[in-house]
């Protein structure tokens, strides 16, 4: 490619045509890709912000930055899913000049969005680590990159957004607007724009990612920090991954101007994966916020232990005789603490009146006052006689356990 080529001199130089129609460019792979990643991001975004606003009333400036980030990165996937309709996907020549104004009044939305929430979501990760980072080296390596982040988003962010004076002049070449940038009509600087652009946003997360690392390595970090860093840095590596996979794509094609100036054919696969790339981000801020809470109402959902005790008698020589049984039942409460309730067994009570009721009314009266039993209340210092304890008890912990018990002991004065 000469030197100093426009834009306008590299449309047609090349016959594509009749390249096979990539994936990345169907209107369905496009809208179905952004908006699922969307609503995702979404989700975890606003439950974020309910706990941290509504649940906890701990919100911080973390909160702040990602609440901007939800709102640029809705502007930005509603925009890029609406960019099919006006030709993106197509060859740029096939369209009319109405539909390329079109296209790219929505491709300045889209990379303008873009820009501004690459550099939302890294502050708020970054604002979220000075929450952990109290003091030391690692709170000044923040401190630094805040103000590398921010000083790097605001340059680009505004060049997103103000590439040409007047802004129109980006879609409407006629006018004869001052551009620069990503709105310069030279193929060799928009080329350089976005390759400097997307390079540095892909060191600035590595850097970003790498932070909470020495954290896991820290004497004392708890098995569950440990848990949470490894799924952090996970998807730290998946939106590095993303960024580099973007570059790549950059660089093949010269940001969409080689082998010859055809950004609505070129440019999905870039766009998409600039989409997918912050809302990953978003997700892997949000997700150690909101997480435990979910954890823990998840825990109320599925119940992982449970144990019923459902019989146990207690017998001596008299109320064998007439069957009179009384059942115990337990019930333990949730600090731990156990209760021990007496109550007469049905079965046990029913046989007890049946047998009862033939006897003479003075003789069941003595029978039931002289029972071992009521005796040893009454008169807590007479000789006790032996009695029998049978226990059955059934215990149910993600799995069925049986346990029957028989005791007799003998009871001295």
């Amino acid at each position: 490619m000469a030197e100093g080529e426009t834009l306008l001199e590299r449309i047609g130089i090349y016959n594509n045509l009749d390249e096979p129609i990539p994936s990345w460019n169907r209107p369905g792979v496009i809208a179905t890709v952004t908006a699922s990643m969307l609503c995702i991001s979404s989700i975890c975004v606003l439950y974020r912000l309910y706990i941290r606003f509504f649940v906890l009333r701990a919100k911080g400036w973390d909160d702040y930055f990602v609440l901007l980030y939800l709102v640029s990165g809705l502007i930005g996937g509603i925009s890029l899913c609406l960019a099919p309709q006006y030709g993106l996907g197509q060859h740029f020549v096939t369209l009319d000049y109405g539909d390329m104004q079109s296209y790219l009044k929505v491709f300045y939305v889209t990379n303008a969005s873009y820009n501004l929430s690459a550099t939302l979501i890294k502050m708020s990760l970054l604002f979220q680590y000075l929450r952990v980072y109290r003091s030391g080296g690692l709170r000044t390596t923040c401190i630094i990159m805040l103000v590398v982040v921010s000083f790097w988003g605001a340059a680009y962010s505004f060049m997103g957004w103000v590439p040409c004076f007047p802004v129109s002049g980006y879609w409407n070449m006629g006018i004869g607007a001052r551009c620069y940038g990503f709105g310069s009509t030279n193929a060799d600087e928009v080329f350089k724009t976005y390759i400097s652009h997307t390079t540095v946003n892909t060191v600035l997360d590595m850097i970003v990612f790498a932070i909470p690392v020495p954290l896991y390595f820290r004497p004392g970090t708890v098995r569950r920090t440990k848990l949470g860093l490894i799924g952090l840095i996970s998807m730290g590596a998946i939106v590095n991954g993303l960024t580099m996979w973007r570059l790549a794509t950059l660089v093949e094609h010269r940001a969409t101007t080689s082998p010859t100036f055809d950004p609505t054919w070129y440019s999905p696969i870039s766009i998409v994966l600039g989409a997918v790339e912050v809302n990953v981000a978003s997700i892997c801020a949000s997700v150690p916020i909101f997480w435990p809470s979910l954890k823990a109402r998840l825990d109320e959902i599925f119940v992982t232990r449970e144990v019923t005790i459902t019989l146990n008698r207690r017998s001596n020589r008299f109320s064998s005789d007439i069957g009179d049984a009384i059942q115990l039942h337990h019930t333990a409460s949730e600090e731990g603490g156990n209760r021990w309730n007496r109550c007469p067994s049905r079965a046990g009570s029913e046989s007890s009146q049946s047998r009862l009721a033939g006897l003479a009314p003075v003789e069941k009266k003595r029978q039931h006052y002289m029972d071992d039993f009521i005796l040893n209340q009454v008169d807590p210092l007479r000789k006790k006689s032996g009695f029998v304890v049978e226990s059955e008890i059934i215990s149910d912990n993600l799995g069925r356990q049986k346990s029957r018990r028989q005791s007799k002991n003998t009871l001295g004065p």
